[in-house]
């Protein structure tokens, strides 16, 4: 199948092999009825660009309400998984974007460890943050997609890191009596952020009261100790040339390469004489900052950034440490620094917006709050505990079952007639 980003710029370009996730899934067994659309080039091209439109394919929405916002590059992915379309989708995070599409469109994202999924053969944004995993409807349907397409691969070196030789079945540890006895961090930071929102903060705090119920010690005296959310700590530096290399690289390996494109300047030049790109209306600035950007990925100031981006991608295990903890719980709206921590998470869904919500869009004209759009948790912790964070997301899910109002809140109706039927059709 064409593997495009989304671009009139891949249009017919041909690889040397089919990624390791595709290879895997065919191997277990699995149907593929075909691949969804995303928000261009991976939300990576421009400020401009919509979440959910490509030059290719269009505008795809949230089906919750009218010119919803589905958020996130993987949002094709997450509003099939919504309108049960398929039993499992796969997205693809650099930063939120599996789980932000996800929790808009009410169902169950999972950003796997970076290094524990291969990106063989995935258009990259950034290697040291690019992640591959399972949206679904449930979470033990992204513990059952993760033990397929978890494990090392000779063609990432990323894998490598993974510390075990056998991976772990993580369907087993889907138990609704997980979250007993776990130390479970709750920064201030989160509570400030779930405030701003007061539909949120009710259920927000709502979550934690079940997460009591279920057994977990609460720790929320406690804040991160240089982490602060949405407060544009990351620095463009240091993803900027490593788009750039990895486009370069990328584009070296194409067997068909039907625009000739050798680096970023290539393609921001196809971008601005292909019509259908939209350039005066989108632009480029995110390339254009990559194609400008000083240096290589072997200069000492691109050292002296990723070192601060690292540090601060730390706040996370250090929090964990300090406090003897097991998981950390967010709004699912929180910005963390799973990306500069290169860490797992998962988001389930919450609650929805009410009746009367007021109606609420960006700046591109999409809807991101209004009545029945949904909202959700995110739980993450150090690298490679998937187990952890699947087991406790499990359990919170079925005590609550968020997911199983979506049929009757969707504006936009599955394509399978009755909601019976539909619940039959998501099943493996």
């Amino acid at each position: 199948m064409d593997n495009t980003g989304g671009s009139c710029a891949l249009a017919g370009a041909r690889y040397n092999v089919e990624s390791t996730t595709i290879t895997r899934l065919r191997e277990a067994g699995a149907i593929l009825l075909g691949k969804t659309n995303l928000s261009e080039w991976g939300m990576a091209r421009s400020s401009m660009c919509k979440s959910g439109w490509s030059a290719l394919y269009g505008q795809a929405v949230g089906g919750f309400y009218e010119s919803q916002d589905p958020q996130g590059s993987s949002s094709g992915s997450a509003i099939a998984a919504s309108l049960k379309l398929a039993s499992f989708t796969i997205g693809g995070e650099t930063c939120g974007s599996i789980l932000y599409p996800a929790q808009k469109n009410g169902v169950v994202g999972f950003k796997p460890t970076v290094g524990l999924t291969s990106r063989a053969g995935v258009i990259p944004l950034n290697p040291e943050q690019d992640s591959v995993g399972p949206i679904t409807q449930y979470v033990k349907d992204s513990a059952i997609v993760l033990n397929v397409i978890a494990g090392k691969d000779t063609f990432d070196s990323a894998t490598d890191d993974i510390p075990f030789e056998k991976t772990p079945n993580y369907e087993v540890v889907c138990q609704k009596n997980a979250l007993d006895s776990v130390r479970v961090a709750v920064p201030m930071s989160v509570y400030r952020v779930a405030e701003s929102d007061p539909e949120v903060e009710v259920a927000f705090r709502g979550a934690i009261t079940v997460f009591r119920e279920l057994g977990a010690t609460i720790i929320d005296d406690i804040d991160f100790e240089n982490w602060k959310p949405s407060s544009g700590q990351r620095e463009d530096l240091f993803g900027d040339i490593l788009l750039r290399e990895a486009f370069e690289e990328f584009f070296a390996g194409l067997t068909e390469n039907p625009h000739r494109i050798r680096n970023i300047s290539d393609l921001i030049e196809v971008i601005k004489n292909t019509p259908e790109e939209e350039y005066d209306n989108c632009g480029a600035n995110w390339f254009e900052s990559a194609r400008d950007a000083p240096g290589t990925s072997m200069s000492e100031e691109f050292f002296t950034v990723k070192a601060r981006m690292e540090h601060l991608g730390g706040d996370i295990a250090r929090l964990l440490d300090t406090y003897d903890c097991d998981v950390l719980l967010a709004t699912s709206s929180t910005d963390l620094p799973l990306d500069l921590g290169r860490l797992p998470g998962i988001q389930v869904p919450l609650g929805f917006y009410s009746a009367n919500r007021e109606i609420v869009r960006n700046f591109k004209g999409m809807v991101t709050k209004a009545p029945n759009i949904p909202h959700g948790i995110t739980i993450t912790g150090r690298r490679f505990s998937e187990e952890k964070l699947i087991a406790c997301a499990y359990a919170f899910e079925q005590a609550t079952l968020a997911v199983n109002q979506n049929g009757a809140r969707l504006s936009i109706k599955p394509p399978f007639g009755d909601q019976e039927t539909a619940e039959k059709a998501s099943k493996f």
